[in-house]
């Protein structure tokens, strides 16, 4: 695996467009299209047994199935392949492209304002590309395939997280 391999899941900000649920080759619309197979034609049979097994929230079943539609759908190929769909006003692709560098972190004017970030995803941007810059890209991809897409930040930085994702350990804690 190579930081050229990576770039295809590796957003020019440092975001893994792979843990994204808007992912087309993300593990969210993996799952929700084998949890789409698995539910098969249950619709059509939720609200029997919303009644037979007294259970209301079986009522919301066609809600879910909207929810797990959109997740199993194919949203986006990733940043490097088009603006970002989920956040439409940002700043790093086209930052990226007029730059020619792969990631933020080798821009001599890292980091700015042209993201257009809010707060806390500015913060984690800088974090992220500074944990890229240090311990490499490789390492960064492997500690984000280990971890859940988003993390509580007071999980985040707990003994139980560290436990539960050893490689993150003294990198991702910084």
């Amino acid at each position: 695996m190579t930081q050229q391999s990576l770039q295809p899941a590796i957003a020019p900000c440092g975001l893994n467009c792979e843990k994204c649920f808007a992912h087309v080759n993300g593990q969210i619309r993996k799952t929700s299209l084998r949890l789409q197979d698995l539910l098969g034609n249950f619709h059509n049979y939720a609200r029997r047994f919303e009644t037979l097994l007294d259970e209301p929230v079986l009522g919301k079943y066609a809600d879910f199935k909207k929810v797990l539609d959109y997740f199993a759908s194919e949203n986006c190929r990733g940043c490097r392949q088009e603006q970002c769909k989920l956040f439409k006003d940002c700043g790093v692709r086209p930052c990226h492209q007029e730059k020619q560098v792969d990631y933020c972190y080798q821009c001599d004017e890292f980091p700015c304002d042209r993201t257009n970030f809010d707060e806390p995803l500015y913060t984690a941007w800088i974090k992220i590309n500074e944990i890229m810059r240090t311990s490499g890209v490789k390492k960064y991809y492997q500690i984000t395939c280990e971890r859940p897409a988003t993390l509580n930040p007071r999980f985040h930085n707990s003994h139980l997280s560290n436990k539960l994702f050893p490689k993150c350990q003294g990198i991702c804690n910084r």
